[in-house]
């Protein structure tokens, strides 16, 4: 080849099929383009080892109709496009095409050139092997960069085939299969799908934006969202906004997309002769067919000269109402570079600052700002045309603040089982908050204690408190707190109640009698603050199995009077006391009373027993019961012997002959008579001698 090209703006060339070195086995990857009455293919293997095979292997490209009309077709017909290999075109039918157009040099010499040298190699030994492995990379990357170029050439060099077979509204699918033989490389063959119903357009380039500087203007665009549709970009400029001329013959690649790090954006400076020029610009796409798309919306710019003066704020004084003036200097003669100054405000020196006054003329020395902060940092901005700025240095501006904060309100908080407080209050309205200090008291008239070691900005708080502890109530008080370290009055007080856990003391028996009309009891009541009510529970000894009957429940009577007994029975009484949740304290010591004799005296008259020892038996007789009798029990026994129950009668019976009796014996008779109202009356006896 006698035509040199030299190519400096790439080692590494971004194209449509760049090699991932991670595979083992080399494939072809497919595009396809659709256009009317033909699809377009470009294809290319993923290994420099694998095109140069195919080079001289070829290719072979077989297209399968999948749908007619949006209907599939099953099985899919099968068609072989081409009748022969597809391999380059031979090196000597080369030579028109390079003398018209430079991609079509390079891919030529990446074809068949002797040597391909991008840059200078090492020399000697195993420098020579390694210099042929870049050499096989740098003609395979600018091979697929120059038929990315240019589709006529890339078909030259059987890296793309236009199919005009095709029939409208059929969608097909087509591989494109390496004829290297697999035992000497094994190549998976690529595949892509067509569809002849919906022919797109190129989409235009979007988002131009021109940046105006000193006798330059930075022009830049989307790239991200169509890196899969143009390879690379041409940009035209125009002076009078109708008359377009590209800016050099070489497309623009975007040379910043790496794995890893996608670029977003396309950027190209334009370096310009004078400044205070409008020139127009727009950007079109180049896809890996050889297609230029539409043109980009135009945009223009002027290249402006660089604004070098810069502001510098000398002094600040307060006003009478609280705001402050601020003033700087400016070079006079600098005035007619700039079109305003921006007054911007932060309330801490590393910012973020925003712009608090723009519009400032240019003349103005001076401003006042009325919303001022305990602490401020100012900067002012001069901006010249071109959306150029300089900015001043930052000037602290510190207010003289003693007025606290208002005292917070809306104080709420609960306690969990497991000793867990939440607190939370409304925040504070001043603009100059620094936070709040939280505090807690164990009693109610005690001194609270800080529990924050510095304020904390949130209206938030957990602590975490003794459950199982004499006292019943936890209570905290907040502190709103301003950056000036003011420090407002304590908020309300908040009682929080504990979860109850520990039940309250027990009362105690202080004294009791036994009285004609019941069984008279007195205590002292449970010494915990928090006891509801104290329950009075009796039960009968000798019918213990029946368990303890509730009495009598009360708030603070310490005595009671027990009237529902038996006499000449023994009971047994216990106290408890119960608090508010419920809990129930351990019983008094039990308090064991005997109920003897109680009732009237004369309801048993006339009972005598005599001996009858002609009939050898003892009469035993009384007088008629009263009304208020309703059964008469008699118990018999020797003297100085345990009695045993003999009878137990109706009151209406009055006399009983005993004919179980020896000679020689005394015996014992005692009655007792039982009431409807189940009193036992005094018990009487009589002695008889048989």
């Amino acid at each position: 080849m006698n035509r040199v090209i030299v190519f400096c703006l790439l080692l590494f060339c971004l194209n449509s099929f760049s090699q991932d070195k991670q595979n083992d086995v080399p494939e072809i990857k497919v595009l396809a383009r659709v256009q009317t009455g033909k699809v377009l293919l470009r294809w290319a293997p993923t290994s420099p080892s694998a095109w140069m095979k195919n080079n001289t292997y070829g290719y072979t490209i077989e297209r399968y109709t999948i749908k007619k009309d949006g209907k599939l077709i099953s099985p899919p017909s099968k068609k072989v496009i081409l009748q022969s290999i597809l391999k380059p075109d031979p090196v000597e039918t080369w030579e028109k095409a390079v003398n018209e157009n430079d991609y079509a040099a390079v891919l030529a010499q990446a074809l068949y050139g002797e040597s391909f040298l991008v840059e200078e190699m090492q020399q000697g030994g195993l420098a020579q092997i390694i210099n042929k492995s870049k050499e096989a990379e740098q003609r395979f990357s600018f091979a697929l960069f120059a038929a990315d170029m240019n589709f006529e050439i890339a078909k030259k060099a059987a890296l793309g085939y236009e199919d005009t077979s095709v029939v409208a509204g059929e969608e097909y699918l087509y591989r494109i299969k390496s004829l290297v033989p697999t035992d000497l490389l094994e190549v998976k063959k690529g595949s892509v799908v067509a569809n002849t119903i919906n022919l797109e357009p190129l989409p235009k380039p979007i988002d131009l934006i021109a940046v105006p500087d000193n006798k330059s203007i930075l022009i830049t665009w989307e790239y991200e969202m169509f890196k899969s549709v143009f390879t690379s970009y041409y940009i035209e400029r125009s002076e009078n906004g109708t008359d377009f001329k590209r800016l050099g013959d070489t497309p623009l690649l975007n040379l910043n997309d790496k794995p890893g790090s996608p670029a977003k954006r396309m950027y190209y400076v334009d370096t310009l002769s004078q400044n205070n020029k409008t020139y127009y610009y727009k950007v079109k796409g180049i896809s890996p067919f050889g297609e230029i798309s539409p043109p980009s919306e135009i945009v223009s710019a002027q290249g402006v000269k660089k604004l070098s003066a810069v502001p510098h704020i000398t002094t600040y004084k307060f006003d009478k109402s609280g705001g402050v003036n601020l003033f700087w200097e400016f070079p006079k003669e600098a005035e007619k570079e700039i079109t305003e100054f921006e007054l911007n405000w932060a309330p801490q020196e590393k910012g973020p600052y925003k712009t608090i006054q723009p519009n400032i003329p240019s003349s103005t020395r001076k401003t006042n700002f009325k919303l001022v902060e305990p602490s401020n940092y100012f900067k002012i901005s001069a901006k010249g045309k071109g959306n150029q700025k300089t900015t001043s240095l930052s000037a602290f501006v510190q207010t003289i603040d003693s007025i606290p904060p208002a005292a917070p309100v809306g104080v709420v908080g609960v306690v969990d089982t497991l000793g867990i407080v939440n607190l939370k209050w409304e925040a504070n309205t001043e603009r100059d908050m620094l936070g709040y200090r939280v505090f807690r008291g164990n009693l109610e008239n005690e001194e609270v204690s800080q529990l924050t070691v510095s304020p904390i900005e949130r209206t938030t708080f957990i602590d975490t408190v003794q459950i199982k502890s004499l006292n019943s109530k936890v209570y905290y008080q907040i502190v709103a707190v301003d950056q000036r370290f003011n420090m407002s009055e304590y908020s309300d007080k908040l009682a929080l109640k504990k979860p109850d856990v520990v039940p309250p003391s027990s009362p105690i028996f202080s004294s009791y009698k036994v009285k004609p009309d019941g069984i008279f009891v007195e205590w002292i009541n449970s010494s915990s603050d928090d006891v509801e009510t104290h329950q009075l529970y009796r039960q009968n000894v000798e019918e213990s199995k029946k368990g303890w009957q509730l009495v009598f429940k009360t708030d603070t009577i310490t005595t009671y009077l027990d009237k529902k007994v038996m006499s000449n029975t023994k009971y047994r009484y216990a106290i408890f006391a119960q608090d508010d949740s419920g809990l129930k304290s351990a019983p008094s010591t039990p308090l064991t009373i005997s109920n003897q004799n109680m009732g009237k005296e004369d309801l048993i008259k006339g009972f005598t027993a005599i001996a009858d020892r002609e009939n050898k038996n003892i009469l035993v007789s009384w007088r008629k019961m009263p009304d208020e009798v309703v059964e008469v029990v008699i118990y018999k026994s020797k003297k100085d012997e345990k009695p045993v129950l003999w009878k137990q009668i109706p009151s209406t019976i009055t006399k009983l002959v005993d004919s179980g009796v020896n000679p020689g014996s005394i015996y014992v008779y005692t009655m007792k008579v039982i009431l409807n109202s189940g009193q036992y009356p005094k018990i009487k006896e009589v002695e008889v001698t048989y």
